[in-house]
């Protein structure tokens, strides 16, 4: 299912509470295994291939072309997108904050999105907090941690798709690197792009003692998963998202909107 888009969308920040985040990518998301250039058929020589916007046979050159390639790649489709945050603090007073959230995207206007968030303290207390939005393009709702349910009423205003914006956003913020590299790899027996790179920056005065990023990029920009590691005196910190179902997701009502928030 595709839809047209028109208008800008400014990007969405990075907050603490309803959008989340994401640590190291463990979950299965496929095989990426390196995979050999091609030849012409019938000749010797190999045939050209051509990299995605921003990316060179050799590293990551320019990250905002990348950023607008990965938007318009998802314009107009269907998925589900995973992220995962999670912060460790190092130290005799070490503590965490882990989140992780499920975004199931049919339009702009119809999608569901999953937000849970641990945090454990010194002393090994735990608090956990989860939130649950739905959007099917007449209403709005947001499910609260303690069961209760926002309803608001009219059309949900979005001619472009946010969370598109959203990962655009952690690629312009974590992408930017001193070193990286470039390989052609086959992912799930689909031609990919995997670029490794280390030496970032983040908007903080810490020094940082690590930082390395990984992406996989489609031919046509579509970046199906990232993540980044930064380390420094105090902190060590994983961000990953990566995608699914891409044009075959369909969002359903979910189970939490019950009988006392009718559909109509």
């Amino acid at each position: 299912m595709r839809w047209l888009s028109t208008a800008a969308v400014a990007v969405l920040l990075l907050t603490a509470g309803c959008n989340a985040f994401v640590g190291a990518d463990t979950a299965d998301q496929g095989t990426v295994t390196p995979a050999p250039v091609p030849t012409a058929a019938g000749s010797g020589t190999a045939t050209t291939l051509t990299p995605p916007p921003g990316v060179t046979t050799e590293r990551l050159e320019n990250v905002a072309l990348l950023s607008a390639a990965h938007r318009q790649a998802l314009n107009g489709t269907t998925y589900t997108l995973h992220e995962r945050y999670s912060e460790f603090t190092i130290g005799n007073d070490s503590s965490s904050v882990r989140r992780e959230e499920t975004v199931a995207v049919e339009s702009p206007t119809r999608y569901r999105d999953k937000m849970v968030r641990v945090r454990t303290d010194a002393n090994g207390t735990i608090e956990r907090y989860e939130q649950s939005t739905f959007a099917d393009g007449t209403n709005w709702y947001e499910r609260r941690d303690n069961g209760t349910v926002e309803r608001q009423r009219g059309e949900v205003r979005f001619s472009r798709d946010k969370y598109a914006y959203r990962t655009a956003f952690y690629l312009n913020r974590y992408a930017v690197v001193n070193r990286s590299a470039t390989a052609v790899v086959t992912r799930d027996g689909s031609r990919a792009y995997r670029i490794r790179g280390s030496g970032g920056e983040i908007p903080t005065t810490e020094r940082l003692e690590e930082f390395r990023i990984e992406l996989v990029v489609k031919p046509d920009g579509l970046v199906s998963r990232f993540s980044v590691r930064y380390r420094t005196a105090d902190r060590l910190v994983e961000y990953s998202f990566w995608y699914e179902d891409i044009g075959e997701t369909a969002v359903e009502r979910p189970a939490w909107l019950n009988e006392s928030t009718p559909a109509g």
